[in-house]
């Protein structure tokens, strides 16, 4: 009887990208439903949402390595190109969130009341970081899948 030998990386690559998207899928989902319905005119549900999103970002930045890594390892380099796009878009997003969050927190300080305020800076404080911390690792995502997609890297490692 014949042994055919399965590739390991080619077997695993199709669930560990779909595990990837369901890392990214349902805490988006989760995330969208919760900041239903939409009002973005009223200051309050912009704070709350941006603040919200910060607690939701970690789990698909994890689904979003994943995949880079898969991607990596498997030398798919149009979909390492898709997700460095993916990963650019996602950290020029975040940071406009920011800045803007960044205006509401200051046109909402006015109005906090005295007793509340120390918990309102530290929870609008602890957001920014957040959202900074995934900015900078969405950056460094987009410039690995930039650099390793290129078209350089691709002849390079056709020659070898």
């Amino acid at each position: 009887m014949a042994h055919i030998y399965v590739d390991a990386d080619e077997a695993l690559s199709a669930p560990f990208y779909a595990f990837g998207l369901l890392l990214i899928g349902h805490p988006l989902l989760d995330f969208v439903t919760s900041v239903l319905p939409v009002s973005p005119t009223n200051i309050q549900w912009r704070f709350a949402t941006v603040g919200l999103l910060s607690n939701f970002l970690m789990t698909p930045m994890l689904g979003l390595g994943i995949m880079i890594v898969v991607a990596a390892v498997r030398e798919h380099l149009v979909f390492q190109r898709v997700l460095a796009i993916v990963n650019t878009v996602a950290a020029l997003v975040l940071i406009a969130f920011v800045a803007l969050f960044v205006l509401d927190i200051v046109q909402l300080n006015a109005s906090i009341q005295p007793e509340g305020l120390k918990e309102f800076q530290s929870a609008a404080f602890k957001a920014v970081l957040k959202h900074i911390s995934a900015i900078i690792v969405l950056c460094l995502f987009a410039a690995a899948g930039w650099r390793v997609s290129s078209w350089k890297s691709a002849s390079r490692a056709l020659r070898s």
